[in-house]
């Protein structure tokens, strides 16, 4: 699999964990914290980073395929999941799943960072091909 087709995959996974976020947020809340997370107020904060989640993926899947501005897009992604595994790592007493969702988010920021420092190289090689060609 090419960084391109990766790219694909994390962008859609992300819109994917989004809408989830969004129409499930209670069951969402108690995977990743706990039955003491059913809360409304909690409710509201997992659809609020869902939608975040839906733009950042959907947003990253279109540029991706466009061949436009997918190393932003993704990297984007990244910061938020950095910063989603360091939040949910300083929480105090959480569930072990919980410190486990925030190592595996702060393993996909590193990868989707990666990714998009993969795509940006494509494209700036690809840039410099193109002003190498001669004119017609």
């Amino acid at each position: 699999m090419d960084s391109r087709q990766a790219a694909l995959v994390v962008a859609r996974g992300r819109a994917v964990i989004g809408l989830v976020s969004l129409t499930f947020p209670g069951v969402v809340n108690r995977v990743f914290l706990g039955a003491a997370a059913a809360t409304p107020q909690a409710k509201a904060l997992t659809r609020m980073v869902g939608v975040r989640d839906v733009a950042l993926g959907v947003g990253a899947l279109t540029s991706v395929k466009e061949n436009t501005q997918g190393p932003e897009w993704l990297s984007m992604g990244a910061v938020a999941d950095g910063v989603d595994g360091l939040v949910a790592l300083a929480l105090r007493h959480p569930p072990r799943r919980t410190r486990w969702i925030a190592l595996f988010a702060g393993a996909n920021a590193v990868f989707s960072l990666k990714l998009s420092r993969d795509l940006a190289d494509a494209r700036t090689a690809a840039a410099n091909d193109a002003s190498l060609e001669p004119s017609a």
